[in-house]
């Protein structure tokens, strides 16, 4: 090992070892493959990195004949890019046909685009870090290049440049209060006054409460044009309505099913075929998995739904359900599904077991993340009054968590008639006429 003594310069010490620049071209492959499979999602995907953030100047190439086809509103599959690639000249340039082709079998799974794209991204800013630490450091050394203190400044400069490539262009700009206020917000209603594109919502109870009822009823009103609650028509018609039951078996599903569009039939909103789609996975999914992500993503892409209802959370996952690194996985992809198809999403959760004396908590159990995660969080739980929680199913829809807007939710519930909706809303016969508060939420 040689040590460098006072006084020498770099020119007496040996070369370094020659090391090449961090890079991934397994992830440039997969990332590109993924463009292929994305279907929908091929836009959004294609926007995750840019030419400049390839090691390989042929993936580049490839990158930006995708970007030309999306364009164009035309599918990118390896016949399309090969045609595209062609009519430029530049298929020889990128290995051609074969190498092309090849680009499809390279992706593990199209739900791993993110991460490979953040992969790309990372090495393509350290590439930037060391060709401009580089450049300081031949300043630094050169006597010539001028005061150190502006070298300084420079070198400060250089540094931000690197930090801020291809970010800045797309910072939202900072607005003056005045100029944030005068925006007039219109919702985006999927049911109004309930929920709007982009809302997540959890819903809660004890065993046999009635949550999973109430998640199928919300499903099959939205597809009928019916509000869940008030059970008035939807003034936006019907909605499009993707069902994944990650716990019941199918027969159970179909009985339940089946009895709710007999009762959309009887109040003549009957739902139409392509309203509502549903798969039924008693055994589960782990959207902590790639393989459990793609098949999350290649339902959404199918259906594009204007709701999508899953769950429950806890057959979400197979890790341990009390871990908030699991739980985080699971909501970077349920978001990436909700954005992709801009729905509002509904989920179901278990309460936990009750400890001591009161009422059982409404919280979902597991992770501390599902109380933070959603815009509403509500708990069903039987009233007070004994005769009316047992006879009528009487049930307060409770927060669990603040209302993070002002929505027309109910406060209370109850068993409806035979043949009639499961869940009907009611005012309790000690309900003050002023504030709607009931003491025991006791009905007539």
């Amino acid at each position: 090992m040689t040590t460098a003594v006072l006084g020498e310069t770099p020119e007496s010490l040996p070369e370094p070892a020659i090391r090449l620049e961090p890079h991934d071209l397994a992830a440039e492959r997969a990332y590109l493959g993924a463009i292929y499979h994305a279907h929908h999602g091929a836009r959004r995907i294609h926007q995750l990195v840019t030419a400049a953030d390839f090691y390989r100047p042929a993936h580049a190439i490839i990158h930006a004949a995708a970007g030309r086809l999306l364009d164009r509103g035309e599918p990118v599959d390896p016949i399309t890019l090969t045609a595209a690639l062609q009519a430029t000249g530049d298929l020889g340039r990128v290995g051609g046909m074969a190498y092309v082709h090849d680009l499809a079998g390279d992706v593990p799974a199209v739900s791993g685009a993110d991460a490979y794209a953040d992969r790309i991204r990372s090495l393509a800013q350290r590439r930037a870090l060391i060709a401009t630490g580089t450049r300081i450091l031949q300043s630094a050394y050169d006597p010539a290049a001028g005061d150190p203190a502006d070298l300084a400044e420079q070198a400060v400069t250089m540094a931000r440049d690197v930090r801020d490539a291809g970010r800045a262009a797309t910072d939202s700009p900072v607005a003056d209060i005045f100029d944030f206020l005068s925006v007039e917000d219109v919702h985006d209603w999927v049911l109004p006054g309930l929920l709007e594109r982009g809302d997540r919502l959890i819903l809660t109870a004890g065993e046999g409460g009635g949550k999973s009822v109430l998640l199928r009823q919300i499903a099959v009103c939205a597809a009928a044009g019916v509000q869940p609650f008030t059970l008035e028509d939807n003034a936006l018609g019907p909605q499009r309505v993707l069902v994944l039951d990650c716990e019941n078996s199918a027969p159970q599903t179909r009985r339940h099913y089946r009895a709710l569009i007999n009762t959309a039939e009887r109040v003549r909103r009957p739902v139409h075929r392509g309203q509502l789609h549903i798969d039924v996975r008693p055994e589960g999914i782990d959207l902590t998995r790639g393989d459990g992500r793609a098949w999350l993503m290649r339902r959404v892409e199918t259906v594009m739904p204007d709701l999508l209802v899953i769950g429950p959370i806890y057959q979400l996952h197979t890790g341990d359900p009390n871990s908030e690194e699991h739980a985080r996985k699971v909501t970077v992809a349920l978001t990436e599904a909700r954005a992709t198809a801009r729905c509002a999403m509904v989920l179901e959760a278990h309460a936990p077991h009750a400890s001591g004396f009161g009422p059982r908590g409404l919280r979902p159990a597991g992770s501390s993340l599902w109380m933070r995660w959603p815009e509403f969080g509500f708990g069903l739980r039987p009233v007070e009054d004994d005769r009316s929680a047992e006879e009528d199913r009487a049930r307060r829809l409770v927060p669990w968590r603040g209302l993070r807007d002002d929505r027309a939710f109910p406060q209370f519930l109850r068993g409806g008639e035979k043949g009639s909706w499961p869940w009907i809303p009611y005012q309790p016969i000690d309900a003050d006429p002023y504030t709607g508060r009931s003491a025991t939420g006791a009905t007539s």
